[in-house]
């Protein structure tokens, strides 16, 4: 087992990194976007030059001849403003600067050098000028796992009871009732679900704020009553999910042999539910309720923007908006999501063993 979580390990680091490599490559291959105002601009392609992405030439304004080279490569050169940048005189510092895009494979080697020697992923060119990229994306993190981690509390107790119930009352009113709810909040997207929230518990009754509140501003039962309706959204169509998967399974293993042979050995039906029939039925549905945790911040995207959540998901979109690309700020959010994905899969894996016990990760044949 030891052997086998060391392998599943250094997958995840291998599979992380050629992750990074590739959105690393395919954004350097699109056009830069700098700060737009010259002096934030000057900032930052300084910073570029410290750590090794770009080179700089500078002409002084004073001096013809410098001047006639810069306005040849304005007029000349195909990259400017794409990865050849002019900037003018910050400061009636008497100087013209010009900073030229090294290699993409260059670049790689630096950024990674970077990350392993300083932790340095990168300055924000949009959300937060000049301001470390890991910062922003850290800042923001605490709240969205708090938010994911609440919806994932608020679920599953009640997605196994009404599973569990759902299964000992088969076929009966109770069951035809469940089988509408589930069908009615699986069917209604998150999005329309979340809206439809807002306005009832918002704006009809005035009960919940209609934005999430400001974090460090508003009290602390302020910002609790803000988790309310997004984890309301999220939470709804996930019990439906696990009541029918757990229904299904569950209906299945009570009619299963063993489960007949606890019960003529003379376990009452609960004894045997409990001790037995949970158990077994709890094996398949590991992965999805582990694996939901992932599938919850991957749909946290939109609600964040919806809800004015300042977290992860609404940064990233923020980052994403066209002609305005923060890269460095989705850098770091692409690593984010996909420790998260990559170490969820891993605790999938483990959590096997520990239901199962007849189950071995990695054992020999």
């Amino acid at each position: 087992m030891t052997r086998y979580i060391i392998q599943r390990v250094v997958w995840i680091f291998i599979i992380l990194f050629t992750t990074l490599t590739i959105t690393f490559t395919l954004l350097k291959l699109a056009p830069e976007y700098p700060p737009t105002k010259n002096e934030e601009k000057d900032i930052w392609l300084e910073k570029q030059v410290q750590d090794g992405f770009y080179t700089s030439v500078y002409y002084n304004i004073d001096d013809p001849e410098d001047m006639a080279e810069v306005d040849y490569i304005r007029a000349n050169e195909p990259g400017v403003n794409q990865s050849v940048f002019i900037v003018t005189p910050v400061r009636d510092s008497g100087v013209v600067k010009v900073f030229y895009r090294v290699p993409i494979i260059t670049q790689y080697f630096r950024w990674v050098g970077n990350i392993v020697r300083d932790w340095n992923w990168g300055t924000s060119t949009k959300i937060r000028v000049n301001v470390p990229a890991f910062t922003i994306i850290a800042e923001r993190m605490p709240l969205t796992l708090y938010l994911n981690l609440s919806a994932l509390l608020f679920y599953l107790p009640f997605g196994f009871f009404f599973g569990i119930l759902a299964a000992l009352k088969k076929d009966t009113v109770v069951d035809n009732i469940l089988q509408i709810l589930i069908m009615v909040f699986l069917s209604v997207p998150s999005l329309v679900l979340l809206l439809t929230l807002i306005i009832i518990l918002s704006y009809q009754f005035n009960l919940l704020p209609s934005l999430f509140p400001l974090v460090g501003i508003e009290s602390f039962g302020k910002v609790a009553q803000g988790f309310v309706i997004p984890v309301l959204a999220v939470g709804l169509p996930s019990i439906a999910g696990l009541t029918r998967i757990l229904r299904a399974e569950l209906s299945e293993v009570l009619t299963s042999e063993f489960v007949l042979l606890a019960k003529t050995k003379g376990l009452s039906h609960t004894q045997a539910v409990l001790r037995h029939a949970i158990r077994n039925s709890l094996v398949p549905m590991v992965p999805i309720i582990i694996g939901s945790f992932a599938g919850l911040l991957g749909g946290s995207f939109i609600l964040e923007s919806v809800y004015a959540i300042p977290g992860v998901g609404r940064i990233t979109l923020q980052a994403l908006v066209a002609g305005g690309y923060d890269y460095n700020v989705i850098l770091v959010s692409s690593a984010f999501y996909s420790a998260i994905g990559l170490s969820t899969a891993l605790i999938v894996d483990l959590s096997y063993g520990i239901i199962d016990p007849q189950i071995r990760m990695g054992a020999r044949k």
